[in-house]
């Protein structure tokens, strides 16, 4: 059992109780209905269509929105996605982004509220049954002059019981469904959206890749990315929280990126943040740069030892390949540090002629010269990436 829950602070009952019943319900009533009244479709699409428009609340709004300030949006929609977000049933707007903003500063640390380092039961719920120290919401001091967050965070149980109950009741009166609405659209789909979005806390911290970062525990899922609108590329996230993207490629699973993007198109989303292409690069490149330092390091003490189970000439060649390794990556690396230098110079003149109103030719000059340094960029990278990959395999085995 986990060392936080067997010190316990003191269980939240209502929690408990509310996050073990309803599974259970769902479990239990899902099929005795099905089994009575059959299977019909009015159920099932409002489910799947109110558990898409709560997890986008979740994930564009207490997330992206007003979490990390990834983008600025219209009143109205502040207020649609504050009382959808709320209707998820974790916390108002307040409360969820005051532990989400700790969880980023102290993540993988005792402060972290919901620390993957205490396990997967801890991370994805246990924290939830426990009180800890009391939240004076210091983070989020920026939220509480919000007039929206502030009206949905002391109003929060009458907005999300009227919604959960309130649009579930009024689509079974219109489609003479009321239980099996009930059911559906609202209990059923409340726990779907409770753990898909717990296991962004817990899963996304112990499955997948570490590509883009590797100072925490949070990683890269494309299958998690499908089962949580996107927020499965939790890694990138992690490296940076303030890209209004996940999944940072265009065919990465991210129905919030898309959603935020088309209602900047609009001019319902503005101030959309995201971080450049070459900067995101360069995080990669360092990263993988670590890699290539294990690499030499562990080719010089195969060197050392092969010297006193081999032929001092067999030695020999192996002390000129790691040499040649070095050499090879060191001018791929001069040619990505060449390129990198080229597109912040080209997006530090695109920025300055749009602060400066230049005329659209200009721009558009501009632009196409930062579009061939950002493709520089790739193909050198792509490169390095490449003399890295091929000279690691031929560093790492170790000779019969």
């Amino acid at each position: 059992m986990n060392d936080a829950l067997e010190k316990p602070t003191k269980i939240i009952w209502g929690n408990a109780v509310f996050l073990f019943l309803t599974p259970l319900l769902s479990v239990i009533l899902a099929p005795l209905y099905l089994v009575h009244y059959g299977f019909s479709w009015p159920p099932m699409i409002a489910a799947l269509t109110l558990f898409a428009l709560t997890g986008l609340g979740i994930t564009s709004g207490y997330h992206r929105l007003w979490s990390h300030r990834t983008y600025k949006a219209a009143a109205p929609i502040r207020l649609i996605l504050a009382i959808i977000g709320g209707s998820a049933w974790q916390n108002s707007i307040v409360e969820w982004c005051s532990d989400h903003r700790r969880h980023h500063r102290f993540v993988d640390t005792d402060e972290d509220p919901y620390n993957a380092q205490k396990g997967f039961w801890w991370s994805h719920m246990g924290w939830i049954l426990v009180e800890r120290s009391k939240n004076d919401f210091s983070n989020v001091k920026d939220l509480l002059r919000d007039p929206i967050c502030k009206w949905q965070h002391d109003h929060y149980y009458k907005i999300t019981i009227a919604f959960n109950v309130g649009v579930p009741l009024v689509l079974g009166l219109i489609f003479n469904e009321v239980l099996g609405m009930l059911l559906f659209a609202g209990l059923v789909r409340v726990v779907l959206v409770h753990h898909v979005t717990f296991c962004i806390n817990s899963l996304a911290h112990m499955i997948g890749n570490q590509q883009w970062s590797r100072e925490n525990s949070a990683r890269d899922s494309w299958v998690l990315g499908m089962l949580t609108f996107g927020e499965g590329y939790h890694n990138y996230h992690h490296a940076f929280e303030t890209d209004y993207r996940n999944g940072p490629l265009w065919y990465n699973f991210d129905p919030a990126k898309w959603l935020i993007w088309c209602m900047s198109k609009v001019n319902l989303a503005w101030d959309i943040r995201r971080t450049p292409a070459d900067l995101v690069l360069r995080k990669r490149y360092e990263e993988r740069r670590e890699d290539m330092a294990e690499v030499l390091q562990t080719f010089g003490q195969r060197i050392e030892t092969w010297r006193e189970e081999v032929s001092e000439r067999a030695a020999h060649h192996a002390s000129a390949a790691r040499q040649g390794l070095e050499s090879h990556l060191l001018r791929a690396e001069e040619r990505l540090e060449n390129a990198f230098s080229d597109m912040r110079k080209a997006r530090n003149a695109y920025a300055a002629a749009r602060r400066s109103e230049a005329s659209k030719r200009e721009l558009q000059t501009l632009r196409a010269a930062a579009k061939h340094a950002h493709r520089s960029v790739k193909t050198a990278f792509s490169e390095w990436e490449q003399v890295l990959t091929d000279w690691t395999a031929v560093a790492v085995p170790v000779p019969a």
